[in-house]
């Protein structure tokens, strides 16, 4: 019987027959396959390819494939172009993401790079446009022997050994440019040792564990075990030696995810690694003497879920075994504090047990921008900030916005001392009472009681509030709309400018290491465009210039990166992007661009991190929280 599928067809051509009876001529038994291919239209001369199955090839037991010879090899400067051959029984084991190197012969270095992009390509000319084809082939299975499986390569570094390194293989390694073009038909190998991982993306060896290196949402395994991956970025004292502790934390983080890809799940294992007994150094500024200290952290939590993190989550035992012995912190917070703003005509949350404290009045002594939630005239503004100062000069008790508010009713007589001196008209007046007595500040300003300053004032607890080594958890899921942000931004501000100021501070700040967490930060970080807004984000921007020097580090946490001041995010040293919608990933400048396609389509706990000095990388978090989650 015939094996040419062609023998009974009465609609194929001379060249079709021919082609077909070439195909069938080939080894049945899977032996070496010789395929001759004519070109009959332009009487060239025929053309001929050898084939080597699966079977016939020696792989090493990491080879994927080789160095392409018959297409261009091109490193400079500005572009790579280095493409690889997958070998047929290794087609289904390379992924778009993964990791290889090539070796450069006569040297132990190697090329690192990351498999760009994968394409197929034909052998031959094949034509597939014809109703021939179809009937040839319907119900037939994929000959992928038909077609080369090319990976596109993105060489990231050369990789030189140094050394023996001791007891860790990475330190024998070192990382170059690349500025050497791999070889033709040298072999390209997937990594999968931990030296090379680290060493090829920079990863740090120890630190703030974030979640484990992974490909498409599959965590990469060395050894059998994920590959966890670290935050660090060590600074360099004036002395020119590395910084100790854990300076990421200074350098400020960003963790963006859409609604329901587990950002806050991420976020809370994230701030767990934070709250142990680590010590940093920093500046006493009354003696000026080095101190270390443990970080304080303060979270504020417009969902009310932060508190549960003192309770331990449901990790699997082994699981638990096998973070604690890589060092990653897990379980509830022991020196977790929940601190509730107390503001009148709200119902407290629920969160176990807690303390209440107030918004003194007291605080707008100093930032008069609080009470300015709009953007005044030069005019209006200057008549309010002459009436604050006034009043704050009083040799009065402790002052309060409800004896604010009664002193400019005594002196709202044309002919008033106070008018007179700030030489305030009617109109001005006018002005200032109708924007002054707000509803929202009569509520949140101490505690809203009948004229008293309110129970634990800020400015009286802050020892309390922000002691070291405490988790300070200030839940704001009661609060709305005004109360939230004058609120949030009072203790924002308090915090930022007894932290980035050298006098008159409060020292239970200043003299304590600090990160601060805030969630839904695009509500406070915001381009605002009122006179509070923009004062808050000139502090918040100072803040972030001077963090490492202070000690005072930022995590925002959002579901709306593009909203957050740009002079904000280009401080924010460490970003991590969960799965976002197409239109915020082209709004935020600081998205990695080559992974700006697949951020939208990540699933829950998959994400990018890109940090100083180390390569952007795909990570997966943790499937379960190390601390309570519900």
């Amino acid at each position: 019987m015939s094996n040419n599928p062609l023998d009974d067809d009465p609609f194929a051509t001379d060249d079709e027959q021919s082609t077909a009876d070439d195909t069938a001529a080939v080894d049945a038994d899977g032996g070496t396959e010789a395929v001759a291919e004519s070109n009959t239209n332009d009487g060239g001369t025929a053309l001929s390819e050898q084939r080597v199955p699966s079977s016939a090839t020696d792989l090493g037991p990491r080879e994927v494939g080789h160095v392409l010879a018959s297409e261009t090899i091109h490193v400079s400067r500005s572009e790579y172009t280095v493409n690889a051959y997958i070998a047929t029984e290794r087609r289904e084991q390379v992924r778009v993401g993964d990791y290889v190197a090539v070796s450069y012969p006569a040297s132990d270095d190697r090329l690192f790079a990351a498999v760009d992009g994968l394409r197929y390509e034909p052998y031959t000319d094949l034509d597939d446009r014809s109703d021939v084809h179809n009937r040839i082939n319907r119900g037939s299975a994929l000959d992928e022997s038909e077609y080369v499986l090319v990976a596109e390569l993105e060489p990231i570094t050369i990789l030189s050994v140094e050394g023996d390194g001791g007891e860790d293989p990475a330190e024998a390694l070192s990382r170059g440019i690349v500025n050497k073009v791999p070889k033709p038909n040298t072999e390209v190998e997937r990594v999968e040792d931990e030296p090379t991982l680290r060493e090829g993306l920079n990863i740090p060896h120890s630190g703030i564990f974030c979640g484990y290196l992974s490909v498409g949402g599959d965590a990469m395994e060395v050894g059998g075990e994920p590959f966890p991956y670290y935050l660090s970025n060590p600074g360099i004292s004036p002395a020119g030696e590395v910084e100790s502790g854990e300076p990421a934390v200074f350098r400020h983080a960003l963790v963006a995810g859409s609604t329901g890809k587990g950002k806050t799940h991420f976020a809370k294992n994230l701030l767990r690694q934070f709250m142990g007994e680590k010590r940093y150094p920093i500046e006493n500024h009354s003696t000026g003497d080095l101190e270390r200290s443990r970080l304080n952290t303060v979270v504020f939590d417009p969902e009310n879920e932060y508190w549960q993190m003192r309770e331990d989550g449901e990790i699997p035992s082994e699981d638990r075994r096998r973070l604690e012995h890589a060092g990653v912190e897990v379980g509830g917070v022991d020196s977790l504090e929940v601190f509730v703003p107390d503001v009148a005509n709200t119902t407290p949350p629920s969160t176990g047990e807690s303390r209440s404290f107030s918004i003194p009045f007291s605080l707008v002594r100093s930032r008069p921008e609080l009470l300015m939630p709009y953007d005044p005239t030069p005019v209006t503004r200057g008549a309010l900030e002459g009436c604050l100062s006034s009043y704050f000069d009083q040799e009065d008790a402790r002052p309060t916005y409800e004896e604010f508010i009664h002193y400019l009713d005594r002196n709202s007589h044309e002919d008033s001392v106070l008018r007179a001196r700030h030489e305030i008209a009617d109109g001005t007046w006018s002005a200032v009472m109708r924007r002054v007595k707000e509803d929202v500040f009569t509520d949140v300003f101490d505690g809203g009681g009948d004229g008293g300053t309110g129970a634990n004032p800020l400015d009286d607890i802050s020892g309390e509030l922000f002691r070291e080594g405490q988790v300070t958890v200030i839940p704001t899921g009661h609060l709305r709309g005004g109360k939230e942000e004058l609120t949030v931004l009072s203790m924002l501000s308090y915090v930022i400018e007894n932290k980035i100021s050298d006098h008159a501070v409060d020292a239970h700040i200043k003299d304590t290491p600090m990160l601060v967490s805030i969630d839904e930060a695009h509500n406070y970080l915001s381009g605002a465009d009122t006179l509070r807004g923009r004062y808050i984000i000139r502090r918040a921007r100072e803040a972030a210039k001077q963090g490492r020097k202070d000690k005072l580090g930022l995590l925002m946490i959002t579901q709306n990166p593009e909203d957050i001041d740009d002079e904000v995010l280009k401080q924010t040293n460490t970003n991590v992007f969960l799965g976002l919608r197409d239109e915020v990933v082209e709004r935020v400048p600081s998205v990695p661009s080559e992974f700006k396609r697949d951020i939208p389509k990540f699933g829950k706990g998959q994400a990018v991190v890109k940090a100083p000095d180390v390569e952007a990388v795909e990570v997966v978090g943790l499937p379960f929280c190390v601390t309570k989650h519900s």
